[in-house]
């Protein structure tokens, strides 16, 4: 453990210095979704969420602008999917699922004080989320669901050093879950379902490596 520690303080010491660009944000999420199928009602399930994003800021500095950051969007989410019985306010087919997924983010840091510690950064990222972790791989699908995500957050960084900062934030998502129709039974106890829809907000508070 301590060696794994190791290697990755060592890693983004030595990405900050020889790009001074480069920044790292481990941003653990947790929330709540909403999700609903063409026949079935809604249905709120919690979300957990560790979100990973590597890319570079680079500065603008132009009024109130300081930067704009282009990110590879990496996280693994815990979650349960289920549906709801058309007729009746109860959930039915209550599974866990795991999902890793994969992605771009775009964001742009704001401060108006150029003394203060506190920048304000927002943003979109998109993706694809695969699931390939179904009721602890008690269910095996003919194949592996998917879900193509949009994020939009909104991030307060609060800068202890120059080079790290504690990132507070909050942010809103949308997926839709693509899923081989021979997989109904194991996934929607064999109703006749076409389309899953997800929407739902996470509360962020996490840790920034790299220069301001």
């Amino acid at each position: 453990m301590r060696l794994k520690i190791f290697i990755i303080v060592s890693f983004l010491a030595v990405s900050s210095a020889l790009f001074p660009a480069f920044e790292f944000e481990l941003l653990p999420k947790l929330g709540f979704a909403d999700s609903w199928t063409d026949l079935t009602k809604e249905v709120f399930e919690p979300r957990v969420n560790i979100n990973l994003q590597i890319g570079y800021e680079f500065p603008i500095n132009r009024g109130i602008f300081r930067g704009f950051g282009v990110l590879f969007d990496f996280g693994i989410d815990a979650n349960t999917l289920s549906i709801a019985n058309p007729n009746e306010n109860y959930k039915i087919n209550q599974i866990d699922a795991g999902g890793i997924y994969t992605g771009l983010a775009f964001k742009f840091v704001l401060n108006e004080n150029p003394s203060s510690i506190v920048d304000l950064a927002f943003g979109v990222a998109s993706g694809v989320k695969f699931i390939p972790i179904i009721d602890d791989l008690n269910i095996k699908p003919n194949k592996v669901p998917f879900s193509p995500y949009v994020r939009l957050f909104l991030e307060d960084r609060i800068y202890t050093t120059e080079k790290i900062a504690v990132v507070v934030g909050l942010d809103i998502f949308y997926e839709y879950m693509f899923f081989d129709k021979s997989d109904r039974n194991r996934l929607f106890a064999g109703y006749n379902i076409n389309q899953h829809h997800s929407v739902g907000a996470n509360f962020t508070i996490g840790l920034r490596f790299g220069k301001r």
